[in-house]
């Protein structure tokens, strides 16, 4: 676990952060802007280092990094011996250095012995072609991925990232997702990753830490907190879910994922990789603008994923919309539907109606 007790000023600016932290997987730090995403990061990376006279405190796996208190001195491990990486949103390679000579001063620094080899991370991020070049001389997405390279081959313990793929157009920015997706299920080092993109969040997060004007305002798995109408990120435009299971089959003629939700439910997405063999259990996301309700199940539709589900919860009614919270044996989806809707159709809290799925998005492996 990571353990952190931060409580610090910085002009008018207060953060505080009582909170542990899994590091089995990826946490997303996400917030809106000014926030203390970046802050807090930058505490826990040791860059940033708090006031001696603030009671703070940081370890990760019960090592101490950063403590103070009233019975003992003020306490910071140096960053070197922390066994961290940390990505940017600008690469900050060695612009006098070729990109293997950036890889391998990485190598040259590990503190501990590593089975991280040099040509898989190389093979992995596409970067082979890359090596005998300057960064000046690399494309944005290119100097990520060798970014990304760099902070793998320092055989790290835990992997931080600053909204690393903010300054990148949607092509690199999704082929470097799919990377880091790739990269954490292999690799098994926890990511702990700034950003304020829910698509980000949903893609990558295994859980979230939200805050809020420097304040933490919750501290969840993934799927519990994109469900909870009680917080800003079930408001959001593109609210939504995350939903995992395993597959029961593949349909190749149509290239169809039939995901198993228990109790005889399924849902069918689309999988663009007809001829490989899909992961046994996947991650999907479904928009909470892709779901509508109905009172019974339409019998001629070309919506393939009509589910019986029970509603849970509806949130307030704002500008004329609501949120409803939607149960099928345990997995929630989102449905963003009018007021109007909901007063048309009699909509209450324990009632069982049916879900219409318009799109799935296939996120990967679980």
């Amino acid at each position: 676990m990571l353990d952190i007790n931060i409580n610090e000023t910085l002009g008018s600016f207060k953060l505080n952060v009582d909170t542990l932290i899994p590091t089995d997987g990826v946490t997303a730090i996400f917030g809106p802007s000014a926030s203390g995403k970046s802050t807090l990061l930058n505490i826990i990376a040791g860059f940033s280092v708090p006031h001696k006279t603030h009671m703070n405190s940081i370890s990760f796996n019960h090592q101490r990094w950063l403590k103070k208190n009233s019975a003992e001195p003020f306490y910071h491990l140096p960053i070197h011996q922390r066994r961290i990486a940390y990505v940017t949103q600008t690469a900050c390679l060695f612009s006098h250095l070729t990109v293997e000579k950036n890889l391998q001063y990485a190598i040259n620094r590990r503190l501990v012995a590593s089975d991280i080899n040099f040509n898989d991370i190389c093979t992995r991020l596409k970067i082979h072609t890359l090596l005998d070049k300057l960064p000046d001389n690399l494309s944005g997405g290119e100097q990520q991925r060798v970014a990304i390279a760099r902070a793998l081959l320092s055989s790290p313990q835990l992997i931080l990232f600053d909204e690393p793929l903010s300054a990148l157009d949607e092509n690199n920015r999704e082929e470097i997702l799919h990377h880091l997706e790739q990269l954490h299920q292999s690799f098994g080092i926890p990511f702990l990753y700034v950003t304020h993109n829910l698509e980000e969040l949903m893609r990558l997060a295994d859980h979230v830490l939200l805050l809020n004007n420097g304040q933490l305002i919750a501290n969840q798995p993934i799927g519990d907190i994109l469900s909870d109408l009680t917080l800003p990120l079930s408001q959001q435009q593109n609210s939504g879910v995350i939903i995992e299971g395993s597959v029961d089959l593949f349909d190749k003629q149509y290239q169809l994922l039939k995901l198993n939700l228990g109790n005889g439910q399924h849902l069918w997405i689309s999988d663009a990789n007809a001829n490989e063999k899909p992961a046994h259990n996947i991650r999907i996301r479904v928009y909470a603008k892709d779901v509508s309700i109905t009172l019974e199940a339409a019998t001629q539709s070309s919506i393939l994923n009509i589910i019986p589900v029970v509603i849970s919860e509806i949130s307030e009614v704002k500008n004329g919309q609501a949120i409803v919270k939607l149960n099928c044996d345990n997995h929630l989806l989102l449905s963003r539907i009018t007021a109007k809707s909901i007063q048309q159709l009699g909509l209450v809290v324990g009632q069982s109606v049916f879900a219409q799925i318009k799109g799935i998005a296939l996120l990967g492996a679980a």
